[in-house]
């Protein structure tokens, strides 16, 4: 019973300094993280611009009217 008692402890220990790894890798790594997505969606929003400017130009200019 008491090697129960000892693996127990020990499987809990390991486990709750795993989850606090993997939390401090999280928050080190969050400004990276932050950074990388703001630069694909500002080239995405400015690729989406330019087909919708595309888009909505007419091909010709209509010409002058008399």
């Amino acid at each position: 019973m008491n090697i129960f008692v000892k693996v127990g402890i020990g499987v809990s220990v390991a486990t709750n300094l795993f989850f606090i790894g993997v939390g401090s890798y999280g928050l080190l790594t969050q400004d990276a993280r932050i950074k990388e997505n703001r630069a694909y969606m500002m080239k995405v929003i400015q690729d989406e611009v330019y087909k919708q400017i595309k888009f909505v130009m007419p091909k010709q200019s209509g010409g002058v009217i008399k």
